[in-house]
């Protein structure tokens, strides 16, 4: 066994917080205790501490909305095969273990990489997070990203959606996503393959997640019963009141679209100066990021105060982007209005909750596994520390580190 002290400890139930903290580890890399230094130096006399001077330990972070292998944005997308994609995705997984991201949930990605991308990480053939996945994704015939044909299956009418999940439960998914809106106000599946869809996958044990920014699909979701419910852009109070009373979660995703906003803005600036004009598809682009942008912030902490319930994604679909920034996310939901404990709550403890692995991860407790993440520096005060990785353990097993400069 052996002990890990910080100057504070943050459990991930969005409440505690012990200064002065310490973890005691076994060899199986399961979490003994956890207390204050001192309390534990006297209850483990025998083992030495491990000291991280100016630094918090927390559970590590998890996101729930990745692509881990998408390549649709690089300058050379052509050159893309899959034996290429399947680099990339290994490349991406050890930066996520470096920006302190243990746990993953793939939503769409190519069919059988994450299958791939498990076994190989089983093999000690790559260093990655912990992965959960939908495989493909479920679209229209020719709906939300109908070009990536190898991560998405169309399929049409309630029967085809339901043959469509049962496709993805027998490639090993774990969860199943629909794609029901895309930068219109026109949802892409009808109420009654909405519904086919969560029907077949809570009765095959499994639980689903819906792509749907915009109305009236955020409301069609809702009715559907999605598990959680990724973006919800441009989600209503009276929407968020209704996914708490019936369960449901919201993954708002919010770092992509401010980052596609950002973007929208210095490309609308560039082409004003230069006297540019903008064809109808390219303004519904840029306008759609940019009001998406300004919903989140008009709106988020409206519905925090609802009581929804949210958790961490991402979506980084973005050339050089960090695939899996959780800390930037974190650092928008209390921007917006959340409280420090709570936004670090929403990517530990709520999100395995999401992934029914409350009981084994996401909290810092005896019993469960030890998921750490230590950063330089106190994210209670300063958010911002998140990013300050010092090391990285899944499982106990020191994945990443950081070795600060003398």
């Amino acid at each position: 066994m052996r002990l890990l002290a910080v100057d504070r400890l943050i459990s991930g139930d969005g409440e505690r917080v012990i200064d002065q903290g310490a973890i005691c580890i076994d060899g199986r890399g399961v979490i003994v205790d956890v207390g204050t230094e001192n309390e534990l130096s006297a209850r483990y006399p025998e083992f030495e501490i491990t000291h991280y001077h100016g630094c918090t330990l927390l559970p590590g972070l998890i996101d729930l909305h990745v692509h881990i292998g998408y390549w649709y944005s690089k300058p050379d997308f052509m050159e893309y095969n899959d034996m290429l994609m399947t680099l990339l995705a290994a490349s991406n997984l050890r930066s996520a273990l470096s920006l302190g991201v243990t746990t993953i949930r793939d939503v769409a990605s190519e069919d059988g990489l994450c299958r791939t991308l498990k076994y190989a990480s089983k093999q000690k053939l790559i260093s990655s997070p912990r992965i959960y996945e939908v495989n493909q994704g479920i679209i229209m015939t020719g709906g939300h990203g109908w070009q990536l044909k190898g991560s998405l299956r169309e399929a049409n009418g309630p029967w085809e959606v339901r043959t469509a999940v049962r496709e993805q439960v027998r490639a090993g998914a774990e969860w199943i996503k629909l794609m029901t809106s895309h930068r219109t106000h026109s949802p892409e599946f009808t109420q009654e393959e909405l519904d086919a869809a969560v029907g077949e996958a809570h009765r095959l044990g499994k639980k689903c997640c819906v792509h749907a920014s915009m109305q009236p699909a955020i409301q069609m979701a809702i009715d559907a019963g999605f598990d959680t419910i990724e973006h919800a852009t441009f989600m209503t109070v009276e929407q968020a009141r209704q996914m708490k009373e019936k369960g449901l979660v919201w993954v708002p995703t919010m770092v992509t679209f401010f980052q596609l906003a950002e973007q929208s803005h210095s490309r609308l600036k560039k082409l004003a100066d230069s006297n540019g004009m903008l064809d109808e598809s390219l303004e519904l682009y840029e306008s759609f990021y940019i009001e998406s942008e300004k919903a989140y912030r008009e709106n988020f902490a409206k519905l925090l105060e609802t009581g929804v319930k949210i958790a961490t994604g991402t979506d980084i679909v973005l050339d050089k982007q960090p695939i899996t920034p959780v800390a930037d996310e974190i650092a928008l939901m209390v921007e917006l209005g959340m409280e420090p404990l709570r936004a670090i709550q929403a990517a530990t403890q709520t999100a395995a909750e999401v992934l029914d692995q409350g009981h084994r991860f996401g909290t810092l407790a005896p019993g469960y596994v030890a998921d750490i993440l230590i950063v330089q520096g106190n994210p209670v005060v300063t958010i911002g520390d998140l990013k300050n990785v010092r090391e990285v353990f899944l499982e106990g097993k020191s994945v990443f580190i950081n070795t600060p400069a003398m």
